[in-house]
Parts: C-alpha cells; structure tokens; sequence
C-alpha cells in the first residue's frame, strides 16, 4: 500500500513540473454575462440618461410638495378647530369657572384671633344669583367677637356678575392641642341666571395650632410596685392673654389603678374635674393618690386631658386645649399576695347565695433584704357584710367597729422579720346578711369588697425605708330566685269541670299555676318549663291572656318566656289542662306535668341561675277548697 502511495506522489510530481502541464478548468456556478464596453463616449446615451435623472427629480419635488402642503392643510384644520373648541369654551356655564381662593394662616397660636379672607371669582359669560357662603368648622373653633362656638356660619352673597370677585373676612380662634391639624369645609351655594336648580362649590383650607393656650404637667413616678400607693400632682397653667373660661380637666386612668382620694374633689365621679376659669398666667395644682395594680414590667399609661366640656356630654372633654401622656413601670411589690376566695382567684367572685366565703392569703417577700414589723390589714366594705359572721384565722383581730382585720407581730410572730423569699397564709371568712326572698329587708346588688393593705420596714439600719403594697378584690352575690307550681281545680283563673275525685275514663280539667319571685338583683331570660304527660291533655288556656305561653304538641312542651324580672318582683301565670284517668291509675294521684324547670340569667353577676319543681299531681295540696280524699284515681 505504501508503493502505490509513493506512486501517485510520483506522477503528480511528474504532472506538476512538466512542459504541458493543463490548468483544471472551474465549473461557474453563477451565469456570465458579457459586458460590451465602448470605446467611445455615446453624445446620444448621455442624452438619455441625462434626461432619465431629471424625471425622477421632478417626482421627487412633486411628493415634496404634496406632503408641504397636507401638513399645511392640517395645521390650518388644527387651528381652526383650537379656535372654535376656545370660542365655544369660552361661553360654557360651569362651576368650574367659579374659583374659590382662601388667605389664612397656615399656623395659629392656640386662643389667639386670626383673620380667614375668602374670595369668590365668576369667571362664567352670566352671572351668578343668591350665592350663599357656608363655612362649616370642625370643633375647637369660637367667634373672635362674642367667643361663641362656631360649629356652622353663613354669609348671603348675592348677585355675582361675570368677572367680578366677592372677598370675605371671618375672625376667629382656636383652641386645641398643639400641632393639632384642623380642616375648614367652604361650600358656596348659587344658582345661574334663567335656573332655579342649585348648585354646589366646594373647598376647604387646613391650619395647625402652634401654640396650646394651656400648658398641662403629669408628675409621677416612672416606676412603681404592684400593689403600692402612687401620686398623680397634675399642674395646670394658663398661657394666653386672655382669661379662659369653663375649663374641664379628665384624667383617662390604667387598667388596674383604683381611686383613693384627690386634694380637689371631682366635680364627676373620680376622674373629672372643673377647672372653672383661668386667668392669664394662673396655675392650678390637683394631687390623685391611688392604688396601681399588675403584672411585672407591665406599662401603665395615665393621660391628662384640658379643654371645655363636650356639648353632647358635659362630664367629658370635647375640645381639648392640651393634654399629657406619662408612662410607668411595674416592678415587682416587696410583699407578693394572692388571694384565693373559695378557692377562685378571680378579680370578682359570684358567689352562690347560702353559701358563705373563705378567704386565703398567702404572701411571699419580694425584698432583697429582710423586711420588719409587717402588718397585714382587711377592710370589709358593703352593706351586704354580716358583722356577726366575721371569722378569721385566730391570729388576726376582728376590729368591728370599722370591719377590719388585723395581722401584726403580736398577733402572728414571724411578720416581726420576714427574710427575702419567705412566705405564709392568712384566712378569714365571712357570710352576707339574709338575701332570700323571704328576707324582711332587700339589699340591693348585694356585693362586699375587700382591700388588703401591707405595710412594712426595710432593714437597712442607715436608711430605712417605708414600703407597702395593697390589692383588692370583689365579692357578688347571687339574687335569689324561686320557682313554686301548683295544680289546682277550685281556685284559679279557669272554670274547671269534670268528677273529684277523679273518674276512670271520665275527663277533669285542672290548672297549673307557676309562681316565680326574684330576691336582690334583676334578672333577665327567665324561661319555665314543663312536659305533660301523655295521658293529659292541652286545652290551650291561658292566664294572663297577653303572657308568652307556648304549648309544642311535638315534644308535649308547655314553654313560659317570662322574660326580664325586676329586683324584688313577681310574676305569675296559669294554663288549663285535661286529665283522663284509666284503671291502671286507680287509687293513685297521678302526675298532671313533669318537673317544672326555671332558668335565668342575673343581670348583677352573669350568673346563669335555675331552679326545680318536682311534678305536680292530683292531690291539689295547695287548692284551699281541696279534700285529701279528692286526691286519688277512683272507679
């Protein structure tokens, strides 16, 4: 193979450096084409192509021009239709060719008069007719003249004609908080020449109050134990030039704080009080002392509101002058207590009626330091108290004339020293005075609270230290609700018929009556319900004719809906029914219902309440007219 290879090497050797050698000749892939070229200039074709270049020039000016003159054409068609949509415009009745243009303050000191200028322009080809300006304010606004309260105002413009301007000037103040943003609403109302239809321009302008015309001041403690006393001093002064009127100050408290006492009596309930008026630069000072209770590093948020009373309820703040927001800590109370009524720690306890209450306290040292002469003391507080059923643990001493209870060193040893940690109880138990509906006197909303005061000294021999704690807690007490049902035949609101004693297979019509009384507090969705047998029938009468009696023949239910019972109240009603003995009842009192159930709901402690009737029968005990030997089935 190699042979051949040298071979053909040989011959293209020989082919390549020979005398004939023979170009290989290249297939075209593309045609020729002979191009015959002049040896000459042609005078004639120059001619032609000469003359073929200025035709198409021409061709080109003339599309020129065409496309000059479309967008002249245009141009002129867009000017004139810009004009006629001016022209047309320029006579359009439109509110939105009335302007309305305010010049006021964007910011106001707090009390002090400013001028508000609004101008009104009818840029319309006709006029304007009865425009009438309102201004509507929010609250906080007053009159500079006679300082009335400007909720609304009105001024009649009149006739407006075309171009002309209506320029108002409105003095007012205002009051607020400062940095306060308040809104003025502008609403012209008019109507245009040849319309009786009115119509409506509105606007509105803001400003912000710079300056409060009273500065308010909180002082408190930025923290504070669970349980311990803490001061409110609340300062308020005067800081306009004017004398301030009827000024009401509201204290919003925290979850948790209870109301002591205040150096100013509250002109409402313990939170509001009547500042009255403040003349310029005057300074008034109200001090609060109260209980603050809650967990650990809780946050408790007191905030301190001055302005005039609000016209829909004077005992709160509707335009607020200023006011103050201040923040305290919780910290753990040196002396820890949980109270446990019954065995229920709740804040408020319902407790049952007949059932009296125990009370467990047991009190854990939160010191760092060992705490001495500790006294733990109890004030009963409540018309509902029975003085004579107070009973402690025999450790505290029962202080009757002003129901309280004491626990100190002498009485119980080790609060002498209490070392960091420790712990111990106390118990005491009391029971109301009589709440029942047989009770010679109601006592209303029956409730006892109970306030727990702990009060020690630190150790610390350099400095000691005064420290204590309180908390408090609320007992309810159930009203007392009683449901009676009665079969009669004598007495009653219905005719009875039929043998008695009763007849086998011989009908006799009976009436069961329900009587329900309600003790100490109101109830609500009071509901008696019974079954009647199968072998007694429903006549459908009912006393009195108006109550919500309900007879289901589906599950043979009579339904009263007794509704809402006032304390003290009572309320009664009958319904009529059919009995027909058979021989299997003889010389028997058959039942006339089922059991009679009363359900209720107290309105005082959301208690849900309920009471039980065994069946009534035959023997008609509470009918004055009855015989014992009425009672049974008889042949």
């Amino acid at each position: 193979m190699a042979d051949d290879m040298k071979s053909k090497i040989a011959e293209l050797e020989k082919e390549l450096y020979g005398r004939e050698f023979k170009p290989h000749e290249v297939e075209d892939t593309l045609e020729r084409k002979e191009i015959v070229v002049p040896s000459a200039w042609d005078a004639e074709s120059e001619a032609r192509a000469s003359a073929h270049e200025q035709e198409r020039a021409k061709a080109r000016h003339t599309m020129i021009k065409k496309i000059v003159y479309i967008s002249l054409g245009f141009f002129v068609f867009a000017a004139v239709v810009a004009a006629l949509v001016w022209w047309r415009g320029s006579n359009i009745i439109s509110g939105e060719n009335i302007k309305i243009e305010t010049v006021a303050p964007l910011a106001v000191a707090g009390g002090e008069p400013f001028e508000s200028k609004i101008t009104i322009t009818n840029e319309n080809k006709v006029a304007i007719e009865a425009a009438t300006l309102f201004l509507e304010y929010p609250s906080g606004f007053y009159a500079a003249t006679d300082k009335a309260e400007l909720p609304r105002i009105s001024k009649e413009l009149g006739v407006i004609q075309p171009g002309q301007s209506v320029t108002e000037s409105i003095n007012t103040i205002l009051y607020g908080e400062e940095n306060a943003e308040r809104e003025v609403s502008i609403v012209l109302e008019y109507r245009m020449t040849g319309s009786n239809a009115t119509l409506k321009k509105s606007s509105a302008y803001s400003l912000r109050v710079s300056a409060s015309p009273v500065n308010v001041k909180l002082d408190i403690a930025k923290e504070i134990s669970s349980g311990q006393e803490v001061e409110l001093a609340i300062v308020v002064e005067s800081n306009s030039k004017d004398s301030l009127q009827g000024l009401l100050l509201e204290v919003s408290y925290p979850l948790g704080f209870t109301f002591q006492s205040a150096d100013i009596a509250p002109a409402q309930g313990n939170n509001v009080w009547n500042i009255g008026t403040l003349a310029p630069q005057e300074k008034r000072t109200i001090k609060v002392l109260g209980i603050i209770e809650g967990q650990e590093h809780e946050e408790k948020v007191v905030r301190v509101l001055v302005g005039t009373p609000d016209l829909k309820d004077e005992r709160r703040v509707g335009v607020a002058y200023n006011s103050v927001t201040e923040t305290l800590t919780l910290t753990k109370p040196f002396l820890a207590l949980d109270i446990s009524i019954n065995g229920d720690r709740s804040a408020e306890y319902a407790a049952p009626l007949g059932r009296g209450v125990r009370v467990d306290i047991t009190w854990k040292s939160n010191s760092p330091t060992p705490i001495v002469d500790t006294v733990i003391e109890i004030a009963l507080k409540g018309d509902a108290l029975n003085k004579y059923s107070v009973y402690s643990d025999g450790s505290g001493f029962y202080r009757s004339l002003d129901n309280s209870i004491v626990w100190n060193k002498t009485t119980k040893p080790e609060l002498g020293s209490i070392e960091p940690g420790e712990r111990g109880t106390i118990s005491f138990s009391f029971s109301p005075v009589p709440l029942g509906v047989d009770a010679v006197r109601t006592t209303k909303n029956p409730q006892i609270v109970f306030e727990v005061r702990a009060r020690a000294r630190t150790s610390n021999t350099a400095s000691p230290e005064t420290v204590s704690t309180f908390a408090s807690r609320k007992v309810k007490f159930d009203t007392d609700i009683r449901l009676a049902a009665q079969s009669l035949y004598y007495a009653g609101p219905f005719k009875n018929t039929g043998a008695l004693p009763p007849l086998v297979d011989v009908e006799t019509s009976y009436t069961v009556k329900w009587v329900v009384r309600n003790g100490s507090n109101n109830v609500s969705n009071a509901i008696v319900k019974t079954t009647l047998p199968v072998y007694v029938k429903w006549l459908g009468n009912i006393s009195p004719a108006g109550e919500d009696m309900v007879w289901n023949a589906t599950n043979s239910e009579v339904s009263w809906n007794v509704g809402r019972i006032p304390a003290g109240g009572t309320r009664e009603a009958a319904f009529q029914i059919s009995f027909l003995p058979s021989l299997s009842q003889l010389r028997k009192a058959p039942f006339l219902t089922g059991e009679s159930v009363l359900t209720a709901v107290d309105e005082f402690t959301k208690t849900n309440l309920s009471d039980r009737k065994v069946p009534v029968t035959t023997n008609l005990s509470s009918d004055p007219q009855f015989s014992q030997n009425q009672g049974v089935v008889v042949q």
